[in-house]
Parts: structure tokens; C-alpha cells; sequence
């Protein structure tokens, strides 16, 4: 099966996956969705590489395929690693990790399609990270509150 962005998505068996980047990206294993082909891998990989991440886990949820840890901190939310969450049918989005294992709170969507261009996910990742660096949430004003999703064993509550 092939999604909207040419990335080829045959149905598969769920695995455990993960990856750690030191020098380069190397795969190591964490939570993954399975039914992602080779292709799917190496578009996250891609992504991850040119982000400069720190390290990719694959999840097996409904919510997200990938989440990319990246290097950098959204400072509102000090001390948590900056994230690049992706679903294979709605694209990128930034956030942060959560306050328990397994979590990610979306802070906003990159808006670029399910599978855009590495080059352009790097770009605007640098620009919604300038664009954070003196956000903070506002009071409750009728705006969506940042989501938290809960990841593959994950406490609820």
C-alpha cells in the first residue's frame, strides 16, 4: 500500500525498534510499528539525520509511528528534550516529552504533509524553535490546550 507521499506502507507484523544517534544514525530498538516498509525507516532516519536527533523510537499507537528526540529544549518546558512526532497520515509535529515515560505533548504541528522533504522539516523545526523561545501558554482563552499523547506503556491519569 502506498499513502498521498509516495512513502510504500505494506501491512506488517509489529517489532520492537528504537534508534540512538551518536555518529550518524544508528538503529537500536524501542516500540515500532511494523507495518512500515524500508522506505518508511529510512524517510524517518532521513528526518532524524538532518535534524541532528538524538535518538528515534517507534511506537505502536494510533497517535504516532515515530517519535524523534531532538537536542534542543523548548525553554517554556526546561529541562525536557524537544521531540519531532510523526503520523504517517498527518505528518510532523513539535513537542516535548512528557512528565512520565512514554508521553509526548504536542506543542504545534509543523503543517508540511504527512511526509515532506527532511530539509524542509529541519527548516521550519529551526523556525517553530526561535518562534518558542519566549512562548509561553496563555491563559485559557477558547485556544486548544497542548495534547498529550500517552505512548506504548504509559501510565493514564
Amino acid at each position: 500500500m502506498t499513502n498521498d507521499s509516495s512513502v510504500n506502507l505494506p501491512s506488517g507484523f509489529f517489532r520492537w525498534v528504537s534508534a540512538n544517534v551518536e555518529s550518524g544514525l544508528c538503529m537500536s530498538i524501542s516500540q515500532v510499528r511494523a507495518t512500515s516498509s524500508a522506505n518508511v525507516g529510512e524517510y524517518v532516519g532521513s528526518v532524524a539525520t538532518t535534524v541532528g536527533a538524538l535518538s528515534v523510537d517507534w511506537w505502536c499507537t494510533p497517535a504516532f509511528d515515530a517519535v524523534v528526540t531532538l537536542s534542543s529544549e523548548i525553554p517554556y518546558y526546561r529541562g525536557r528534550k524537544a521531540v519531532l512526532a510523526w503520523n504517517r497520515h498527518f505528518g510532523w509535529s513539535l513537542g516535548v516529552h512528557g512528565l512520565t515515560q512514554g508521553n509526548v505533548l504536542v506543542v504545534e504541528g509543523l503543517g508540511l504533509g504527512p511526509a515532506p522533504d527532511p530539509a524542509h522539516c529541519s527548516d521550519r523545526v529551526a523556525e517553530l524553535l526561535t518562534e518558542l523561545a519566549d512562548w509561553a501558554p496563555r491563559p485559557a482563552s477558547g485556544q486548544p490546550a497542548p495534547r498529550i499523547v500517552h505512548g506504548p506503556g504509559a501510565p493514564r491519569g
